[in-house]
């Protein structure tokens, strides 16, 4: 089983997996609201290991273990599995219904701009509206967020390209999810998630879980590609432009950035790669929705 998604170790796994993994002890787990955005999760309960992936803020983890200040458990929107913080998680907070739409956003301590923030949140973070004032929100953890920066969850979608671009120049970050920084998968998560279609965390196991391939012959035509199509190479993928461009969060340019689709194709030749698929949502597809 992947250990990316698996929550199962030696001494302890999920209560659900009995009957698939050996452990030691089994249990149900209980949920609880990840309240600071990008918060790091590590395979190790260890700062100086290396970054897995990150929590966005309202995001839910399923805690399985509570021990010397760090919870292991797994962020159910995309079933990642490690260790987080425990001070970056809260437990019994109200359900979201609002969603962040700007790239990022101030958490205010009152519903004034002039007023000192204490810290932002990240697109597709998911809050709960408790109080207006003004042209202010109270979220539900005290904080105040501008109601320009917020949508109703029942109000529909974002477009996939429009929420991609808004991405350009942030910095590449390895295992990053947030407006500080992503990396080629999350970029492509977060885009599909404002459009209301979950997917999993990293690029091989989008490639098979993204709406439905694009035929593409042995010689490399790519006559049949369109805007927002998602195309994927040996441990990345990106979005297909107009005009023959590729937006995509790349190690290349440290940055979230738009490169020529035919330079992007020789870069990957240059290193004995290429194109292994090319994925698009349908009307059918987009039926993986958020609930």
């Amino acid at each position: 089983m992947d250990r990316r998604i698996t929550p199962a170790r030696n001494d302890l796994a999920a209560d659900w997996l009995r009957d698939h993994v050996k452990a030691e002890q089994y249990v149900g787990g209980a949920p609880r609201t990840v309240i600071r955005d990008g918060a790091p999760l590590y395979f190790l309960p260890d700062q100086k290991a290396g970054l897995e992936s990150q929590l966005i803020y309202g995001e839910i983890f399923q805690v399985y273990e509570d021990r010397d200040g760090w919870c292991w458990g797994q962020n159910l929107t995309d079933s990642y599995v490690g260790y987080v913080p425990t001070a970056y998680l809260e437990a019994n907070l109200p359900a979201p219904d609002h969603q962040v739409v700007a790239l990022r956003s101030h958490l205010y301590v009152e519903p004034d701009i002039k007023r000192p923030t204490a810290g932002t949140i990240s697109i597709s973070a998911r809050v709960k509206v408790v109080d207006v004032s003004g042209s202010f929100c109270r979220i539900a953890t005290g904080h105040w967020v501008h109601s320009r920066h917020l949508i109703c969850l029942e109000y529909g979608t974002q477009d996939i390209v429009g929420t991609a671009i808004k991405f350009i120049g942030v910095p590449y970050l390895w295992g990053g999810r947030s407006a500080e920084g992503v990396d080629c998968s999350s970029l492509v998560q977060i885009a599909l998630a404002m459009a209301g279609v979950s997917v999993p965390r990293d690029s091989d196991l989008q490639e098979s879980a993204v709406g439905v391939e694009v035929p593409m012959d042995d010689g490399g035509d790519y006559s049949r590609i369109k805007e927002g199509d998602f195309v994927f190479f040996p441990g990345h993928v990106g979005l297909f432009m107009d005009d023959w461009r590729f937006l995509h969060a790349n190690a290349f340019d440290m940055q979230v950035s738009l490169h020529g689709f035919s330079d992007v194709l020789d870069r990957a030749r240059s290193e004995n790669a290429g194109v292994t698929s090319i994925r698009r949502l349908t009307s059918s597809t987009r039926s993986s929705r958020h609930d």
